[in-house]
């Protein structure tokens, strides 16, 4: 006699998929330290990077139809100041890759040139129409100037 039943699991329904999953797109090449170079004007070396940094997540599960949002914010930097870089633009936020980040950068110019570093934290929540995740992705940005 069979009673037409199976088990599926802890957390598993008949009627659903495997959950939204986000990651690193690793099969992309991706930048996340990027080394700006910028000369002498006036007494400040400024600092521009766009398009510097370039990541791609890839998705998995859920419905199958994704949205992507990218936030970028500063997380720590080591400068003179802690203040000598900024985020010029974002850039376009909603695709699965993410290029178009400008980052600035401006400092005087000292006799001892040690480098400028910044950290960002750029955040990718990917949605399918019922839930989210996020993928952190860590970028650096390292300013040296030249005479």
């Amino acid at each position: 006699m069979s009673f037409g039943y199976s088990i599926l699991g802890f957390g598993a329904h008949p009627s659903r998929g495997t959950p939204l999953a986000a990651n690193i797109d690793e099969t992309h090449s991706n930048v996340d330290l990027v080394d700006v170079i910028g000369q002498e004007t006036g007494g400040v070396v400024t600092f521009t990077n766009q398009g510097g940094h370039d990541m791609q997540v890839v998705a998995t599960g859920g419905s199958g139809v994704y949205t992507y949002s990218w936030a970028v914010s500063k997380t720590l930097e080591t400068s003179d100041t802690g203040s000598r870089f900024s985020i010029n633009t974002t850039g376009t936020t909603n695709t699965a890759r993410y290029n178009t980040l400008t980052l600035d950068g401006a400092r005087p110019r000292l006799a001892i040139e040690p480098p400028f570093d910044c950290l960002f934290t750029a955040v990718c929540t990917v949605g399918d129409g019922s839930s989210t995740v996020n993928v952190n992705v860590p970028l650096t940005i390292t300013g040296i100037s030249t005479p």
